[in-house]
């Protein structure tokens, strides 16, 4: 039976990690893709007529890039956050199910509960939601600095680009939960079907052995029994009671002994296990830290940016309004130094 649990924990924790990989590298990507296509296709019909140099296509393409890698990164790190959860609660359903402590309609009902109890629990003491404020403000920059900018004056209009991201926003985020829990629901069949598909090979095998051993009870003759039973009682009569208790003792100390090493093995094991669990904690922590310093150092960049082009196009005016200046200047230069000759 111990050898059946393992063998479901680890085809259900297989599955589980290969539909992750399928959400992340299929769904999400579509929920993606279809979120920048709304916008792109309201924010083109907003300023379509006020001859932007500006293409449905083109907006896209730079929406994706402004948005599309930071929520991939984001719902990775969720499911990454999200797994030892699955785990702990698939692991826990599983023996009570093979232990006869809970049944399949139980399980059904209580699952999804659950589930999102040992999320919230925090284990890995990293946490990750699905607000997506921060990337989305890297698309209202572009936006203010590209299109916005040159409409202040249209009040509604500039409301109306507003409007448009926060309903991307919004639409981005109502997908991702729903991509989330959809995600669950899968976990949960994932687990059912194995348990069911394993429980009635356990039936089978059982049903099997009992024949193969009804078999052997009809087969084996009687006299081989007693032959069996006669050659092991003359190996015991060989030793008085005191020399049979003395190796009973040593050979339970034997499988104690045994029993001890696999468990400082399966120690030392679980011990590795939370170190490296930790250090991979601490490089995501890092990794995160250091890309939220490389988001804010860009944003600095840009801010820098914007104020040196402000105070280039005011040098450029001051030029050319010098430019006159200095022609008229040249002009009484060259009067005076005509007019002097004369003098002379």
């Amino acid at each position: 039976m111990i050898g059946v649990i393992e063998r479901v924990k680890n085809n259900v924790l297989l599955k589980c990690s290969t539909l992750n990989d399928e959400v992340i590298s299929k769904t999400l990507v579509d929920v993606i893709d279809e979120g920048v296509y709304h916008f792109a296709e309201d924010m083109i019909s907003l300023i379509n007529d006020l001859h932007f140099d500006l293409k449905e296509e083109e907006l896209r393409n730079k929406t994706n890039d402004i948005i599309k890698v930071p929520i991939i990164k984001k719902i990775k790190r969720k499911l990454f956050i999200d797994s030892l959860a699955l785990q702990i609660t698939n692991d826990a359903f599983i023996e009570g199910f093979f232990n006869k402590e809970i049944t399949i309609s139980k399980l059904k009902e209580s699952y999804i509960k659950e589930l999102n109890t040992n999320k919230n629990s925090n284990q890995l003491n990293m946490t990750e939601d699905l607000n997506l404020s921060e990337i989305i403000q890297k698309l209202r920059l572009y936006v203010d600095e590209n299109i916005t900018n040159t409409l202040k004056e249209n009040v509604f209009l500039v409301k109306a680009i507003e409007t448009s991201i926060d309903k991307l926003k919004e639409e981005l985020e109502r997908s991702l939960k729903n991509l989330i829990d959809n995600a669950d629901l899968e976990y949960l069949d994932i687990l059912t079907n194995e348990l069911i598909q394993n429980a009635k090979e356990e039936k089978f095998d059982s049903k099997e052995e009992g024949k193969e051993i009804m078999i052997e009870k009809e087969v084996t003759p009687v006299i081989d029994d007693y032959e069996k039973t006669e050659e092991i009682t003359n190996k015991f009569d060989k030793y008085d009671d005191m020399t049979l208790f003395n190796k009973v003792i040593l050979s339970l100390n034997t499988k104690e002994e045994k029993l001890l090493r696999k468990e400082n093995s399966l120690e030392k094991r679980k011990h590795e296990v939370d170190e490296r669990l930790s250090a991979t904690n601490k490089n995501i922590e890092a990794n995160i830290e250091r890309e939220n310093k490389l988001s804010q150092r860009r944003l600095e960049l840009n801010s820098k940016e914007v104020e040196l082009n402000s105070k280039l196009s005011e040098a450029e005016v001051i030029f050319l309004n010098m430019k006159p200046l200095i022609k008229g200047l040249n002009k009484i230069m060259v009067s005076d130094e005509i007019g002097g000759s004369k003098d002379e």
